[in-house]
Parts: structure tokens; sequence; C-alpha cells
């Protein structure tokens, strides 16, 4: 057969989708999505329409599509049609499984069919082949989404699914086949799933896929209730065990009519990943010997089976609310069937017979496609250097980079690769990715505001480096000046004490002086006193003289007097006195002289004893002067001296602080230029840390 394409059974709502991917962790085939863009798309071709995105999205952006809009268009324009419904809806409308019959016939629906009874035909079909052909396995097939699994993904199951229809295939055939008022009319399909389309598609039967959420929407839409529909039965024969078929095991207990024992060779499995690992490794196992344990393997896709279908509104209900609603319609319609009477003695109940009118070798069959070629053409395998160099482009280099965490959606990291080298998802949909790229961003804005910071710390030591290099050639002359000026000032304080010690030599002249000038002032004055004496002395030697003038005068008078006396005496007398008048006047002359001499010279001695007075008075005026001179010296030297030993003492200060700079500015001078060698050590190591 022919492989037709996948028709779309899953929608995505673009504006909705928050590229969480949800979806693709819940997805059992993963491949279908691609999450390369800014949201997750979808592939039919490699969807198995499973729904279990539709119930994992909780933004609404997967949604399920089914054909009730062309299926009421159709109704209005008078088409004929007629409904099967499927076992589930036991589980559905709060368990008014027959008032749903009433709604659709309430629509212009012509004839409604049981699915359960289809599902009974499909038990009888697979007992038949198992005893005919006895495989080593049967894979149940009723579970589309499990059907198609198989065809995409593990083809090499396909020789081990039931060869025969579902139940849906069943019904529908056996309508076409024993009903043939109705083989004009096109079927609507009332269902628990989406991906019953499909099998219509496959199988060239079914037109309409109708699902009950549709149905409850357009109740809901309409303020309208199942309840407020009356309870129609079906128009076929009424199932018995199969009426079990939507729930987990539903196929084992209805084969229980013909192998009570059936449970102990029966693989009953359920649910998304589960039942999928287990297919994906089933061929494994089988080829090496270890499977199959159970010859029959029943098994849905759903983990509530049926009545949790995507097409449900029963996701999240709890599971016992669910199943008792399909176990009390079991109950009911096995008392239908219940041998009475006669008919117990009979193999064979009543719903066998039924059956066996209902069914036909040959009739049932159903083969497969094997659609692996189109997951080939569409997803690559790549080599182990292809998913090395995506690892590595993905910071994934050693075992511990690998996590597996599954935040991608994928099972693990060699899964995401895959799908990033097929183009199905991009490296940003990592989380271990995103958080060592925003780590590598965080160390590139880093190490940016590090370079910036670096580079002004740069400009800014290369600034002060210029400046330290200039400070520290400054603070080189500074310390030559203050060594210099040191030395000056060591000169100069050298200086003052010299000076000091002068000015102390200088304070005890001058106190010498003063003591010389005053001893010079008394003699001086004692001069002037002695002066004075000799002043006086000379008046009197002068008086003296003048009276010894007057007694020369005198004498000489006498003398004249006496000559002439003598003259008048004679000679002999005259003559001696005469020689004694002359002696006499001689002397009297030469007094008279010498007091006149002694006189004048007395006079010039007196006025050279009073111009020395005078000048001694001058003198003694001036060493008056001389002494105040002194003082005021003495004075201004002590004045001095105190000064210059204030100055003396600064001076030593100042050597002693002198001696601190100059120690200050050696050590300055020193740093500086470790500072200078520190910077440009710092500057190479910014540039060392740049190169990083």
């Amino acid at each position: 057969m022919e492989a037709k394409s996948l028709r779309p059974v899953i929608h995505v709502v673009e504006d909705k989708c928050v590229n969480c991917h949800r979806c693709i962790m819940v997805c059992p085939a993963k491949m279908c999505n691609n999450g390369s863009g800014k949201i997750v798309d979808h592939h039919s071709e490699l969807c198995i329409g499973c729904g279990e995105c539709i119930s994992a999205c909780t933004h609404q952006a997967r949604v399920g599509l089914d054909d009730f809009d062309q299926f009421m268009k159709d109704l209005k324009k008078g088409v004929g049609i007629i409904a099967i419904v499927a076992p589930a809806v036991a589980a559905s409308f709060e368990g008014k499984y027959l008032n749903i019959n009433g709604f659709l016939k309430s629509l212009g629906i012509k004839g409604v069919f049981d699915v359960s009874f289809g599902a009974e035909l499909t038990v009888k079909s697979y007992v038949e082949y198992m005893k005919k052909n006895k495989p080593p396995t049967v894979i149940a097939q009723p579970c589309p989404a499990i059907v198609t699994f198989i065809e995409l993904y593990r083809p090499e199951l396909i020789p081990y699914l039931a060869p025969a229809d579902s139940p849906m295939m069943h019904l529908m055939k056996m309508i076409r086949r024993y009903y043939p008022e109705y083989k004009n009319d096109k079927i609507a399909a009332i269902s628990p799933c989406y991906a019953k389309r499909r099998e219509f598609d496959a199988c060239g039967l079914g037109d309409y896929n109708v699902t009950f959420n549709s149905i409850q929407q357009y109740l809901d839409s309409k303020g309208d209730s199942i309840s407020h529909y009356p309870e129609k039965d079906y128009d076929n024969p009424p199932a018995e065990r199969a009426v079990l078929f939507s729930s987990p095991g539903g196929l084992m207990r209805t084969v229980e009519r013909y192998d009570p024992d059936v449970n102990s060779h029966t693989r009953k499995i359920e649910g998304s990943p589960e039942i999928y690992h287990y297919f994906a490794h089933l061929s494994k196992s089988i080829q090496a010997g270890n499977a199959p344990v159970y010859p029959l393997i029943d098994c849905l896709n759903c983990n509530m089976g049926c009545n949790g279908g995507a097409g449900t509104g029963n996701r999240g209900k709890h599971l016992d609310d669910i199943e008792c609603l399909v176990e009390k319609r079991a109950r009911e319609v096995r008392s239908k069937y219940r041998p009475r009477g006669l008919a117990k003695l009979f193999k064979k109940n009543k719903i066998e017979k039924i059956l066996d009118d209902h069914w036909e070798e040959g009739l049932y069959t159903r083969t497969y496609v094997d659609r692996s070629a189109t997951f080939k053409e569409r997803v690559i395998s790549p080599s182990q250097a292809e998913i090395t160099a995506v690892f590595t482009s993905m910071h994934k280099i050693t075992p511990s980079d690998i996590r597996n965490c599954g935040a991608c959606g994928y099972r693990s990291c060699e899964q995401m690769v895959v799908a990033i080298i097929n183009g199905l998802n991009k490296r940003e949909n990592c989380q271990s990715y995103v958080e060592y790229e925003k780590n590598l961003s965080n160390e590139q804005k880093l190490k940016d505001t590090v370079n910036t910071v670096l580079d002004h710390v740069l400009d800014e030591m290369n600034k002060s480096i210029a400046g330290i290099s200039s400070l520290s050639e400054e603070i080189r002359s500074a310390a030559e000046y203050v060594l210099s000026s040191s030395s000056a000032i060591e000169e100069m304080v050298k200086n003052i004490r010299s000076i000091d010690t002068t000015l102390a030599r200088n304070t005890t002249t001058v106190l010498k002086l003063n003591e010389t000038s005053t001893e010079g002032k008394k003699r001086i004055t004692r001069i002037g006193e002695l002066i004075g004496g000799v002043s006086s002395q000379a008046d009197a030697l002068i008086q003296s003289c003048l009276v010894i003038g007057d007694i020369a005068d005198q004498t000489n008078i006498l003398g004249m007097n006496a000559a002439i006396e003598a003259a008048h005496a004679g000679d002999a007398v005259g003559k001696g006195f005469a020689v004694v008048a002359t002696e006499i006047r001689k002397l009297a002359d030469n007094s008279g002289h010498q007091a006149r001499e002694i006189s004048e010279n007395l006079k010039s001695i007196k006025a050279l004893i009073d111009s020395s007075r005078e000048s001694s008075q001058d003198a003694q005026a001036q060493f008056d002067s001389v002494m105040s001179l002194v003082s005021a010296v003495r004075d201004e030297a002590a004045s001095i001296k105190n000064a210059m030993d204030a100055q003396n003492s600064g001076g030593n200060r100042v050597i002693n602080s002198l001696g601190e700079i100059n120690n200050l500015i050696v050590k300055i001078r020193d740093e500086s230029t470790n500072l200078r060698s520190s910077g440009e050590s710092i500057v190479k190591d910014i540039y060392s840390l740049k190169a990083i």
C-alpha cells in the first residue's frame, strides 16, 4: 500500500506559544517539533497525533484539529450522515452516553452505531488470527497514535501489529457490509482522539472525526447540556464486554470471553512515555531472544486509555471517577447477554452468535505502511564527529557537561544535538548553553568593563607615572636643593655661632671698654681736678712771680738807691756798697727778668693748663658721650647677644629639622623611585591582564 501523507491533527497557535518546550518534553516523537525559531512549530508528517502536547501546553498554544465545523456545515446542507460513537463516551458527558445519541439525531444524524460492537468484532478478529497463525506476539492496534509511531519510527515492529482493523474500522466495514440502507451516507466518528482522522485516511473509510471536546464546546456555546436530550439506543446490536475497550486492559478483559486465562499471557501497557520506551526497545529484545514474553500486547497511548484521550475533557480527572462510569455501563450491558434457562447449556452465548453473524474472514483485515522513509528524509542520523562538533560549540566538552537535564524537552543532550543538526532546534534552547553563554557574556561584559577600567587606569597610571616621574625629578631637585640649602643653613648657623662667639667677645670687650671708659672718665676727671689744682698753683705762682717781680723791682729800686747811696758814700764804702748795689741790681734785674720770664712761662703754662682743662672737660664730656655710647653698645650687644642666642638655638633646631628633612627627602626620593617602579610594574601587569 502506498503511504499517504499524514494530515495535520495538531495546530500551533503562534501568538500563544512562548517556546517553553513543554510540548517537546511530552512528545514521544520529539523530531516532529521545530524549536529553532521563536516558537515551537510542528511537522505533521512526523507527528503521531497522540495529543500529549495539547494537555501539556498551559498556554493553549497547541490545539487539536477535527472535522466538527465541516460536519455541522454538511448537516445543515442536508448531507446524509450516520455516526459511530466510541465506547469512551460513557466516561464523558456525565455518563449520559445514550443522551449523546439523542443530541446527534437532533442534528439530523440518520443512524447512530456503537463502536463497542466494533470492538467485539475486533476481538473476534484477533482471536481467529492468533488461533490460525499462532504468531509470537500480537500488538493491539486500536490506538492510531501507536500505529503511526510504529510505521514512522519502528517499522521493524510492523509484522507484529495485529493485521486487523480497529474497532471503528470494524464497525464502518460492518455498516457498509450489513446495513445497505446507509451505503451512501457519510460516516462521522464521535471519538476521544484527534489521531483517528488519520486512520480513516489510511483505510479509506470515515468522513468526519468529531471529538467529544468539540461537541461539549458547541453545547457550552449554546448554553446547552447533553442532559437536555433524550436517551436513544444504538442502531446496531448492543455490545457486551467490549464496552470496556476504552479502559486500559479493556481488550484483555474482552478476550477473556474466549480465553479465561488471557491475563496470564497478555502484556498490558499504556501511557506516554512508558509505552513508547517499551516499543523503542522491543525489537532489540526480540532479537536477543528475551521477548515477547507475552503473545498479546494490550496497549494504549493515553494513561487512562481512550477515556482520557486528547479529544476528551477527562485529562486531569481522577481515574476512578472516570472508569466507574465505564464499569457501570459494562454491568448494564452484560446483564442483557447473561444466559438464562436452556441457553446456559450451549457453549456459545448470545453475543457470540451475533458476532458470528456480523463477521467474515478477510473482511476486517488491515495492512500497514512503512513510513520510516519520511523520517529518514527529514531527519538525518548524524555521525559521532558531527555530534561532537555541536557538543563542542555548545561548550559540552567533558562528560560532566552532558547534563541530560531534559530542560530542552529532549530525553538526552544527544537527542537535542540531533535536532539541532537537523535544524529542528537551536543551541539557545539549551539551558546549560544559555547559562554558559550568559556567563561568557557576563565575563565578556566584565572583561570589557575591566578593560575599560584598565584602560582608564592605564591612562591614569601613565599620567601618574609621568607625574611621579616629574615629581620624582622635582623631589630629586628639591632634595639637592634642600641638601644644598641645608649645607648653606648649616654654614649660616656656623657663622651665627661664630658671630655669637664674636659678639660674646665683643660684649666682653664692650664691658671692658665700659670699665676702661669709666676708669678713663675717672682719670680724666682726676686729671681735670689735677689740672684745676695746677691751674690754681699756676695762678699762685703767677701771683708769686708778680710778687717776685715786685720784689725785684723793689730790690732794683733798692739797688738803685744803694748805688746812689754808695755814690754818696764814697769810694771805699761806696765801692763795696756799689758793688753790692750793683750785684743787688743785677740780682734784682735777673730776678725780675726771671720772674717776668717765669710769669710769662707760667702764663703760657696757665694758658696751656686752661686749655688742657677745657680739653679735659671736653674729653670728659666726650667720655660721657662715649660712656653713653658704650652703654648703648653694651645694651645693643646684649640684645644682639640674646637674639643671637635665640638664633643660635633656632639654628640648632633648624639643623635638627633639616637633618630630619634631609632624611625624609631622601626617603621620599627613594619612595618616589619605588612608586614609579611599582607604577611601571602595575602597568605591565595591567597589559598582561588585558591580554588574558
